[in-house]
């Protein structure tokens, strides 16, 4: 498990990294977040055996909103919500398997620009445990971990945060899944 800072060189080591359909550990507006590059399996297989979790659903964070767009399919009130609340915590249910959002934090927005695909966002933790708001807390979690992520981008400490937002919509109506941060209703 290679750590590195948020610098320039960090980065460039954390896209080599995704684009090798490698996973790492990064920081997001709410937590820091575990995954790799979307559409590729291997990735959903090796995010599941670190997190040592089954569920395969997962939020997925894009770069911006035409990216989102580019590879999901968003009705007209789901690209209403999107516009008015991302950059930030509001996650939009698009499938069985994924919500997506483009978070507030412009390294993460930046890591998935460069890395040119969307990447699992799913909390950089083991499944049961809490959310994890250190880098040194993240790291700790994974050290001793048969399976652990390639790389982890160490930005210290994140402003404690409520997780984001889960909405689903139904024509419509919007469905509630997760209250977080950001207020729908």
């Amino acid at each position: 498990m290679l750590i590195v800072k948020p610098s320039k060189k960090g980065i460039d080591q954390a896209v080599r990294w995704l684009r090798a359909g490698g996973v790492i550990v990064y920081p997001t507006d709410t937590a820091y977040g575990l995954g790799g590059v979307i559409g590729n399996p291997a990735v959903v297989r090796r995010v599941l055996r670190i997190k040592k979790r089954r569920d395969l659903k997962f939020t997925v964070v894009c770069a911006d909103l035409n990216q989102a767009k580019k590879f999901f399919r968003l009705n007209k009130l789901a690209a209403r919500l999107a516009k008015k609340y991302w950059p930030g915590p509001l996650s939009i249910v698009v499938s069985s398997s994924f919500s997506i959002r483009v978070p507030a934090n412009k390294l993460t927005q930046k890591l998935v620009k460069l890395a040119g695909r969307p990447l699992i966002a799913t909390s950089a933790n083991l499944s049961g445990n809490a959310a994890p708001y250190s880098g040194r807390v993240v790291i700790k979690e994974f050290k001793n971990q048969k399976n652990q992520p390639d790389l982890v981008i160490n930005s210290g400490k994140l402003k404690k945060t409520s997780p984001s937002t889960i909405v689903k919509i139904r024509g419509e109506k919007i469905e509630v899944l997760r209250q977080g941060s950001v207020k729908i209703l």
